[in-house]
């Protein structure tokens, strides 16, 4: 038999620890670790609130189609199969091994524990009945501003209230049988309306969530989220939540 080379033997092992590194590179994997299963959990409370704050409200009928729909659309496997495909397919292997070599990072999992802190139904509700003062230094508060405008969060917070908010207008739709058209506020009117209540907003809304980060550590997760590995990754995160949202 005849032997091989040194170097293609070598050129063969590194072929095969990029393949091993780019299978294990899963998108399931990257689901877990940048927080989005958590988030999903955390969206599934906040419905659960929706759904009986409208059930206050409606119809008995109503209420009925209301939880129909809603259980329906927001089925929590569903919500979990979508946003992993779109990750599939919005990320390239490197890419998902990109972000997880961030997010198992040190500073990766204080970003992430932050992220899902807040995005939990307490802090939801805390927040939603004011962020306490935080003066920023104007240091920081560029920092901040950079990361604003490199961050999904407004559209990500567009999407969560849109799907929200719809749920009533849909299931009056659905019982009224075409009759009467009830507004969903989910044309781009409605969303553009979303982003300028929000936007003013975003900048401190961030400082807040990641308040217990120091600058240095805010500096690096800021260029991480302006880097093309970053900006991938956050792209393909505003794909997958409008796909769990939207089926």
């Amino acid at each position: 038999m005849r032997s091989l080379p040194l170097h293609s033997l070598w050129f063969i092992f590194v072929a095969l620890l990029l393949c091993s590194l780019y299978a294990s590179a899963s998108p399931a994997e990257l689901y877990q670790r940048s927080g989005m299963n958590q988030h999903q959990q955390h969206f599934q409370g906040a419905l659960q609130s929706a759904q009986q704050r409208y059930a206050q409200q409606l119809p008995p009928a109503v209420q009925q189609a209301l939880l129909r729909n809603s259980n329906q659309r927001f089925a929590p496997q569903g919500m979990h199969d979508r946003a992993q495909a779109r990750l599939a397919l919005a990320l390239e292997p490197a890419d998902i091994q990109q972000a997880l070599t961030f997010f198992n990072s040190p500073l990766g999992r204080k970003i992430v524990a932050a992220e899902t802190q807040a995005s939990s139904p307490a802090s939801v509700a805390a927040m939603q009945r004011g962020l306490p003062a935080q003066p920023l230094s104007p240091e920081r508060r560029a920092i901040i501003e950079r990361l604003a405008a490199r961050l999904p969060a407004l559209e990500l917070g567009v999407e969560v209230s849109t799907a929200l908010t719809g749920l009533a207008a849909q299931s009056a739709n659905d019982l009224l049988g075409g009759l009467m058209k009830i507004p969903q506020q989910a044309g781009t009117g409605g969303r553009d309306r979303l982003r300028e209540q929000m936007r003013p907003n975003l900048p401190d809304t961030l400082a807040h969530i990641y308040r217990d980060l120091d600058d240095d550590e805010l500096t690096r997760f800021t260029e991480w989220s302006e880097s093309s590995g970053g900006q991938a990754f956050y792209r393909a995160t505003e794909q997958a939540v409008r796909d769990a949202l939207n089926p």
